[in-house]
């Protein structure tokens, strides 16, 4: 008796075995994200978003989340701002490949990119990020950004300032002599009187 039922056992768990081998699909894929959802779940959900100019892209040696994947940084030009503490140019991270939930950013294309802040660095990961000519629906329903803020550009300072500069000490010396001249007349006009 003990043998049936263990000679039925195995017979069941190796039947179990065997078809789940033929059920496993042949494309596997290493990440699966969630759709992102509407535009204003998206924007919630990132840090930063903004439509700028991908400028370079680099793999780097760096991997994302403890992955064998290396990271892409891709720096970008940035246009336009609707949320986030967004420079004038900024670097995104991004896994190598799409079969890691990377984006796959070209040099000198317009993206509108939504991102998260993950350390010191932005990443788009499983974004609802766009190229800038299919995100019209996401701009209209994101309205008017801001532009992102300039960076102080230092005064040089040239001939004519530093004549305008000596313009004004020279008034300001002349203004001085006459008062001093004006209070020693007054001084003696008075004195003889």
């Amino acid at each position: 008796m003990i043998n049936k039922k263990l000679i039925l056992t195995v017979g069941i768990i190796s039947i179990f075995f065997i078809s789940s081998l033929l059920i496993i699909p042949s494309n596997v894929q290493a990440c699966s994200c969630v759709k992102p959802g509407t535009v204003e779940e998206s924007k919630i959900k990132s840090d930063a978003v903004f439509e700028g100019t991908a400028t370079s892209v680099k793999t780097s040696s760096q991997s994302l989340f403890r992955s064998s994947e290396r990271a892409v940084k891709a720096s970008f030009q940035v246009n336009e701002v609707w949320k986030g503490h967004v420079a004038p140019t900024l670097e995104v991270k991004t896994p190598e490949s799409k079969d890691s939930c990377g984006y796959t950013f070209k040099v000198g294309e317009r993206y509108l990119v939504y991102a998260k802040t993950t350390g010191k660095s932005l990443q788009a990961l499983c974004s609802a990020t766009l190229l800038h000519s299919e995100a019209n629906q996401h701009i209209k329903l994101l309205g008017i950004g801001s532009l992102p803020p300039q960076p102080d550009i230092p005064v040089k300072k040239t001939e004519s300032s530093f004549a305008q500069g000596w313009y004004i000490g020279l008034g300001g010396v002349a203004v001085v002599s006459l008062i001093s001249v004006f209070y020693r007349q007054r001084k003696r006009s008075k004195s003889r009187t």
